[in-house]
């Protein structure tokens, strides 16, 4: 089976267009935010694959490029995807802190990347339960107090209700749209859950352009304020 690669343009190709989308994203989720910024930011999207935690991982190295301390939470509890993407092992993390109250600062890995990662470790029964704990609450709170910013790769919308809880405990969403792979419906579904949920979306990034077939795109990911 084939494993697939996410791509950190931001650290691998600095210089790429793509990279440069990046950064311009980050720039505008801060110029969205100026009287008071977005600290903790959830990253989702409407299906599985449409590209959030490319989005995640990029997002996060922008931050550590202009020398934030940053951190990644991977709560896709169910299938979480940031050790592979930093090609780690995932065998300690967020459920060592739920189950058997290990403390938060023994489970970061501290990536040679300057990003910090909390994992999932082992699979945690009934994640919406957890979700809702106030040991996800403190945990929170614990890594606003000690990061500039935080990056939090959340499952698909549509898939399970674990996004929308998330959206609950963070600052504000980023909603990925892929052009290739989500459809319309699903796409303003995914939207319309989020805000009955009153979640606050901060903006869409729309992956997976053919930059030679769109020329008119300078970016690989674009940004739109909602």
């Amino acid at each position: 089976m084939e494993v697939f690669e996410y791509k950190n343009v931001v650290i691998e190709t600095p210089n790429s267009p793509q990279a440069e989308a990046y950064r311009k994203l980050e720039l505008n989720i801060r110029m969205a935010s100026i009287d008071k910024p977005y600290q903790v930011i959830q990253i989702s999207s409407a299906s599985p694959e449409d590209g959030k935690t490319t989005t995640a991982i990029n997002l996060a190295s922008v931050y550590a490029e202009r020398g934030k301390k940053v951190i990644i939470l991977d709560f896709d509890l169910r299938r979480p995807k940031i050790h592979r993407a930093f090609h780690k092992i995932n065998d300690l993390g967020l459920y060592d802190y739920i189950v058997n109250d290990k403390p938060i600062e023994d489970l970061i890995i501290k990536d040679e990347s300057k990003i910090d990662l909390l994992l999932t470790g082992n699979m945690i029964d009934s994640p919406h339960v957890i979700l809702q704990s106030k040991k996800v609450a403190e945990l929170i709170k614990y890594v606003r107090d000690n990061y500039d910013y935080v990056i939090v790769d959340s499952p698909p919308v549509l898939t399970v209700t674990d996004a929308l809880l998330i959206s609950n405990l963070v600052d504000g969403v980023v909603y990925v749209v892929s052009s290739k792979k989500t459809k319309k419906t699903q796409a303003k579904l995914g939207l319309k859950q989020f805000k009955e949920n009153n979640a606050n979306m901060i903006g869409a990034v729309l992956s997976d352009i053919d930059m030679k077939k769109n020329a008119d795109y300078y970016d690989y990911y674009y940004y739109r304020k909602e």
